[in-house]
């Protein structure tokens, strides 16, 4: 019965359209965002359309992402209330690509690829040296090492509420006294998420090392997701994942998030 189960929700996982695909992306990272903003002790609101938060955002994090390609107009009514909120243009992703938002004030700061890849692609080997995160200790090494690959920032982005939060897990490979990679692993219902890849010295294992990590975290009958551009994309892409769809993140023509 268990091997039939698992079957039957590959199955289900190959009769998703692209578009299917991309929604089910984007819900994933949106509950990121969420699981973020709420260790921060923000508020937030989610609708079929969008989650966003007028509080001021942690640095990378949007105020807002969509979450239904359709919903362009009640998008644009949320833009504006936030705009007002803040006083300022929010930093917004765009889930599906749908908006020029360069006449309303905004610049665009990169376009990305939503990826995918079905439960039975990805090998299941843990990575040895790699550690979940389980302390404020470790945290405040693995958020140094982070900001050291290339997102500096004096704020403290990932909070110790994260770590109590069973559907997020933030692993590290040891190195010397501290980590020199690193990765986050968010759970959906329908699919697992993989972000925050980073690694000191720069090498494409930890790409492979992040997906044997996510895929032994939670149920390895879930397909694994999130969004990369570049050579990032192109790490993913040899490990089995494919685009399913596109994403943007536009700014503040003002600066800043």
């Amino acid at each position: 019965m268990t091997g039939n189960s698992s079957q039957s929700k590959i199955l289900k996982h190959r009769a998703w359209s692209d578009a299917e695909k991309a929604r089910i992306c984007a819900a994933n990272n949106a509950d990121l965002y969420q699981a973020v903003f709420r260790a921060h002790g923000l508020p937030d609101q989610r609708t079929n359309a969008f989650w966003s938060s007028d509080a001021i955002a942690p640095p990378y994090y949007s105020n807002m992402t969509t979450l239904d390609p359709d919903a362009m107009e009640e998008q644009l009514v949320e833009i504006g209330w936030l705009t007002d909120r803040l006083g300022r243009r929010p930093g917004f992703k765009d889930g599906f690509s749908r908006f020029n938002l360069v006449d309303k004030g905004f610049q665009l700061l990169f376009s990305a690829s939503w990826i995918w890849a079905e439960p039975h692609k990805i090998s299941a080997r843990a990575p040895q040296e790699w550690v979940r995160i389980r302390d404020a200790a470790a945290l405040q090494r693995w958020e140094h090492s982070w900001k050291e690959s290339g997102s500096p920032t004096d704020a403290d982005v990932f909070t110790l509420g994260l770590l109590s939060d069973p559907d997020i897990h933030i692993y590290g490979r040891w190195a010397d006294d501290g980590f020199d990679a690193g990765c986050i692993v968010n759970r959906s219902p329908e699919a697992v998420g993989i972000s925050n890849i980073f690694s000191l010295a720069g090498t494409p294992q930890v790409f492979r090392d992040a997906v044997s990590l996510a895929t032994v975290a939670f149920s390895p009958d879930l397909p694994l997701v999130g969004y990369e551009r570049g050579a990032a994309l192109d790490e993913m892409t040899k490990l089995g994942f494919k685009p399913v769809g596109q994403l943007r993140i536009w700014l503040s023509d003002e600066g800043g998030m």
